[in-house]
């Protein structure tokens, strides 16, 4: 918690971007490529100037380990829960960028604070075994479903990106037909972002919500919600109460780009309501803990309210997107997991004092930031 404001980030990963997970056929070059974007495109461009925080190209691409993980979100910031998103791009990664593997351990970790959400391969071919992986899934604990758009990937018969709009009713429609069997009615989608050469429209939102109106007793959370598209996102918030702006990346902008941060904001609560917005900091993307600080700290500026009239970002508008709209959307009783996870190891842990950025990761890989060593 921060000011006694309960915070659940709805977007960590423990990513892999080892060689060792390189796909055999993908050549060593085009993955460099793929792991200089994640690293400086997303990671050095928002993460913070302050000692210790930036990592290096070989700490970041090192697989990252439930463990270390779980000290960076509950030791070294002020989360209290998090949602881990597994994600699966098969052409490019064997075990996916984000595996599930380390998710469940993570879960195993701390069990009152890590909610699942598992990996679809939109692009499987065999529909069946896709249907039963999602049910396998569901029953190691999964309650949402992660999709990407995109493996990153051209078709060379149809020259064109594989790709999947959402509001396709003979592909994308099963899907969800599918986890709402199951019982799962949460469902998140990579977009605003891009996975790869090619057209952007395939990141764009538009699709989301034809599925939104279609499925309406399902919440829809558009993952990257304003780093691109910001118009089309606020208006689509505007008419589907059931989409949701999941911050991730987005909200790292606070920290760096706290201008660009305020008209996405300010946009997105100017048509959508303030119970439709996410907290996330993606976490390895960027650390968790100066995104928290910087956002409790944010004040949209004057001449942005008077320019722009957007609304003013109120405590209680802060608190709503920092962890009760998640709580709302999954049915968690705030105060009931505090009392879990008062004295549970990570407490324990944070009670001597939070620890220093991507400290255990840093010592289990034998790393030493010299930055960090010298405060």
């Amino acid at each position: 918690m921060i000011e006694n404001n309960f915070v659940i980030d709805a977007a960590v990963h423990a990513f892999d971007f080892s060689n060792e997970n390189r796909v055999r056929s993908y050549p060593p070059d085009k993955f460099q490529d793929v792991q200089n974007f994640w690293h400086q495109v997303i990671h050095a461009s928002l993460e913070s100037p302050e000692p210790g925080y930036l990592l290096s190209f070989e700490e970041f691409t090192k697989r990252w380990q439930a463990e270390d993980l779980a000290h960076a979100l509950f030791v070294e910031s002020d989360l209290d829960m998090v949602v881990a998103h597994s994600v699966q791009i098969s052409a490019v990664l064997q075990n996916g960028p984000s595996p599930w593997d380390a998710h469940v351990e993570l879960k195993r970790l701390a069990p009152d604070r890590v909610l699942l959400y598992a990996e679809v391969d939109t692009f499987a071919e065999d529909k069946s075994a896709l249907f039963d992986h999602m049910e396998k899934r569901v029953s190691q604990g999964a309650v949402g479903f992660k999709f990407y758009p995109s493996n990153g990937m051209f078709d060379i018969k149809s020259n064109k990106m594989v790709s999947m709009f959402y509001d396709d009713p003979e592909n994308a429609y099963k899907l969800f037909e599918k986890a709402r069997e199951l019982g799962v009615k949460h469902v998140a989608f990579h977009k605003a972002q891009p996975v790869g050469p090619g057209p952007s429209d395939v990141v764009n939102v538009q699709d989301i919500s034809t599925a939104a109106a279609v499925f309406p007793d399902m919440t829809f959370e558009v993952v990257h919600t304003g780093w691109a598209f910001l118009e089309d996102s606020a208006l689509q918030m505007q008419m589907h109460p059931n989409v949701y702006a999941n911050l991730e990346s987005t909200m790292g902008l606070v920290v760096r780009q706290p201008r660009r941060f305020a008209h996405i904001i300010g946009k997105l609560l100017q048509y959508g309501k303030p119970e439709q917005l996410l907290f996330s900091s993606g976490c390895v993307l960027n650390h968790p803990d100066p995104i928290i600080k910087a956002f409790i700290a944010f004040e949209m500026p004057e001449d942005l309210r008077e320019g722009y009239e957007y609304p003013e970002l109120t405590l209680e508008i802060k608190k709503k997107i920092l962890g009760e709209n998640m709580a709302r959307i999954h049915g968690i009783d705030i105060e009931q997991i505090k009392n879990r996870i008062k004295n549970d190891r990570w407490s324990r842990l944070k009670a001597k004092g939070k620890a220093e950025p991507w400290s255990s990761h840093r010592a289990r890989i034998g790393s030493v930031n010299k930055i960090a060593s010298r405060r």
